[in-house]
């Protein structure tokens, strides 16, 4: 049985490997391909190619080409034996397949734990460098439960941006002089983005301080509304987009202050689970390629498990990518989305191994 074990689960680590470094070339190939007119013109030479490629294809794809990869390495693993017969050879000595197949699952569950480093590593980083690149002049970094963002002579303190609504809440803003002082301090709850530049401030606090004057008080006024001149619509759109960027524990501590502070954070909440349910997947489609694999051994055809496999994929993406929009339009309880998902998925793939004959 040892002998077995070590067998199907080196099969399946090597083709874990060879599948996801044969797939990041493809995508490579592909990416190349498919916006080569826009790398030449944004970036120049071999290492501005390499850059926009190794940045790309972690933040873009890495996340699901995992589980993919999980999938495909168990059903080779198991489906090319089971076509040649090896299958039956091992249920003739007495052994199970169920019980052949345990060090995989064991390995999936393993490389689920990797993938959550890696997409907390890897994928996180390639897609911070990959926005500081493709929206060069400001840096977004979170501090105490919100974000910090300059650019030009503002700094900006927010909260919670949303684009849909083109709200802002929990806004600061400090404008400095060319000599780095500050000569204006702009602070409201409710912050509502117009045209342009065009920033309105409800139940706004305005102080102006005089740089040749630093200990001498500030002018404060307080108004209903105020409009300025501060950002454009394109800041917005990088200040509601920041949370993907942050990591799981800034996440949840960003959910955390929302949530004390009577804000509405299910979009963020929801954006947590399904980043810390993903990694599962890898385990998950590892266990449902079991059965179809196992299945070559009756029907002879890699291919029609194969097709089985693809459709089943297709319905989970589709059902996590429903899910997905669900949470971001805010829905209550749609954090629970990805793990009932995963739950359900896992239940039919524990049904068709059970399934599988002794």
């Amino acid at each position: 049985m040892r002998i077995l074990s070590r067998y199907f689960l080196a099969s399946y680590l090597t083709l874990f490997v060879s599948i996801l470094v044969s797939a990041t070339v493809a995508i490579m190939v592909i990416e190349m391909m498919l916006n080569f007119d826009d790398i030449l013109e944004r970036y120049e030479g071999i290492k501005g190619v390499a850059t926009y490629l190794f940045l790309r294809v972690p933040a873009y794809y890495l996340r699901d080409l995992l589980p993919v990869t999980s999938f495909a390495a168990v059903f080779f693993a198991l489906g090319l034996p089971a076509r040649a017969h090896e299958v039956t050879a091992i249920k003739s000595g007495g052994i199970s397949p169920q019980r052949t197949v345990v060090p995989l699952l064991f390995a999936a569950a393993l490389l689920s734990v990797v993938a959550l480093a890696v997409n907390e590593s890897v994928v996180l980083e390639a897609t911070r460098e990959w926005s500081r690149i493709r929206n060069p002049g400001g840096e977004i970094t979170f501090r105490q439960g919100s974000f910090w963002y300059s650019r030009g002579n503002a700094i900006y303190n927010v909260e919670h941006a949303d684009s849909a609504t083109r709200m802002l809440q929990g806004v600061s803003v400090f404008e400095l002089s060319p000599t780095g002082r500050l000569v204006r301090s702009l602070k409201s709850d409710s912050v509502e983005v117009g045209e342009g530049h065009r920033w309105r401030f409800h139940d706004a606090i305005e102080r102006t301080f005089d740089p040749a004057r630093p200990a001498a008080p500030p002018r404060t006024r307080r108004l209903a509304t105020l409009e300025r001149d501060v950002a454009s619509e394109r800041d917005l759109a990088l200040l509601d987009d920041s949370a993907k960027t942050l990591s799981l524990s800034d996440l949840h501590e960003y959910v955390a202050v929302a949530i004390r502070d009577g804000r509405d954070a299910e979009k963020y909440r929801a954006m947590f689970h399904s980043r810390l349910a993903d990694p599962v997947s890898v385990l998950l489609f590892a266990l449902l390629a079991i059965p179809l694999a196992l299945a070559v051994e009756r029907t002879r055809s890699l291919a029609t498990s194969a097709l089985i496999g693809i459709i089943t994929i297709g319905i989970y993406y589709t059902v996590r990518t429903t899910i997905d929009v669900f949470a971001a339009g805010g829905v209550s309880a749609a954090f629970a989305g990805p793990w009932l998902n995963l739950a359900v998925f896992f239940g039919y793939g524990g049904i068709q191994l059970a399934r599988v004959p002794r």
